[in-house]
């Protein structure tokens, strides 16, 4: 009997490898990690384009941004075009747990999601304020969140 929708498995190459070498997270711990929040995360980025901020010795060492899929990703993963000045790019989209551990096994620490959906990449539905801290205390950004949420409660906004 032929099994329908089976899983893709995923081969974490260099699986001990160190991403974050303060914590000793390798890739499989972050591979692992994705797939566990990955029914949490999969309604969060759905159907959006994905640029990879890969990281493949590690958070200590400078990363580099991927737009264009490498011609040597697995035909399952979904990807969709992208128009750009002279041409096109093709984006990963993640739309399954399998994804998100590939992505892991490509130092992919960080996945930029779109704000708009692929069907409508001209017209953004979400919007993200980015409240980094500027030293260790953390007090004022969740004292900035709360304030924020409130705002865009009065303006009958729904913070996520």
């Amino acid at each position: 009997m032929k099994r329908l929708h089976q899983r893709p498995t995923v081969h974490i190459s260099s699986p001990d490898k160190v991403l974050f070498p303060r914590d000793g997270i390798t890739k499989a711990g972050l591979a692992a990690y994705y797939e566990e929040i990955a029914d949490t995360m999969l309604p969060h980025v759905r159907d959006r384009a994905v640029v990879m901020h890969r990281f493949p010795d590690g958070i200590r060492r400078e990363g580099f941004i991927q737009k264009d899929v490498p011609e040597y990703f697995p035909e399952w993963i979904k990807t969709v075009p992208v128009k750009k000045a002279g041409g096109s790019l093709t984006h990963v989209v993640i739309d399954k747990p399998a994804t998100l551990v590939y992505l892991a096994d490509q130092a992919c620490i960080t996945p930029h999601v779109w704000l708009s959906r692929i069907d409508r990449p001209d017209h953004p539905d979400r919007l993200i304020f980015d409240l980094d801290p500027s030293g260790r205390a953390f007090e004022p950004i969740v004292a900035a969140a709360r304030a924020l949420r409130d705002v865009l409660e009065a303006i009958d906004l729904v913070p996520h």
